[in-house]
């Protein structure tokens, strides 16, 4: 059975070219926690290589939900290797671990809560059986990692409560900060994908909740609201006119370049005079 043409809601959702443009979203949300900012501020190469982040979590996410065995073996193998190197203190002393099943938890959350906003934002609300189906499969990226699966909330009522507790335990450290402005800056990325950070920017602040955007120095206003209703005016519009097949292609694509990728790890494994990692 093609995974893409599963009824499940959480698939159905996933798979939507739209939940895309939560990625900044759940970016900020994600750097709002002080372990995840402090291990990304002196672990990840997410300054110099914004791509290939966003490329290696649409990797892990479409890996974990529509592929075979030996892709999610991949990349939970890939992602497990890099979280084990990251741990330590921040600047104010306070321990931070990738393995943390807090924050596995958190990351996971954030990846949903923003994939259900966008998707609200083209598609309207769902109903509550679809969200909670939703919720329960986005906990699959945090178990893959060793989260255990009774942190995870399995209905949308437990998971807004969850999310709305940590809300209020949230903190834009400095570390957040400097992030925040490499992700916006994209200074190292094509001149096509600067030109659209504005957008993406106004988008990514939006649909934040209103006091994680504020601390961010991004307060919600009638103008803020209005200029992110005109970005997101054609990205609803394409989405409600074009058929499913057009709007699930990025899902469709990344499948194939991580078969692409896996083939290419596993030929150069098989030669003892060439390394066996790809970048």
């Amino acid at each position: 059975m093609d995974p893409f043409a599963d009824p499940d809601p959480y698939r159905r959702l996933t798979s939507e070219a739209i939940v895309l443009a939560g990625g900044g979203t759940a970016i900020l949300l994600q750097l709002a926690h002080p372990a995840v900012a402090a291990g990304v501020a002196r672990h990840s190469d997410f300054a110099v290589a914004p791509m290939r982040r966003l490329w290696g979590t649409l990797d892990f996410v479409t890996a974990i939900t529509f592929g075979k065995a030996d892709e999610r073996a991949f990349v939970t193998r890939l992602v497990t290797s890099q979280h084990g190197r990251v741990n330590g203190e921040d600047a104010a002393g306070r321990r931070y671990d990738a393995n943390d099943p807090e924050a596995q938890r958190w990351v996971a959350a954030t990846l949903c809560w923003s994939a259900m906003r966008a998707h609200r934002r083209a598609f309207g609300r769902r109903t509550a059986g679809d969200a909670d189906a939703i919720v329960r499969g986005f906990g699959a990226l945090a178990t893959s990692l060793g989260m255990p699966a009774s942190l995870w909330p399995q209905s949308a009522r437990e998971f807004d409560r969850y999310f709305r507790d940590t809300l209020g335990h949230l903190e834009i450290t400095a570390d957040a900060r400097r992030a925040r402005d490499e992700l916006f800056t994209a200074r190292n990325v094509s001149w096509w994908l600067r030109a659209l950070m504005p957008l993406a920017t106004r988008l990514a602040v939006d649909l934040l909740p209103v006091e994680i955007a504020a601390a961010y120095g991004h307060p919600h206003t009638h103008v803020s609201r209005f200029q992110a209703a005109l970005g997101w005016a054609p990205l609803v519009l394409a989405n409600r006119t074009l058929p499913r097949a057009v709007r699930i292609l990025p899902s469709r694509i990344v499948p194939a370049r991580l078969r692409q990728r896996i083939r290419l790890l596993e030929t150069r494994a098989s030669r003892p005079d060439t390394p066996a990692t790809a970048h």
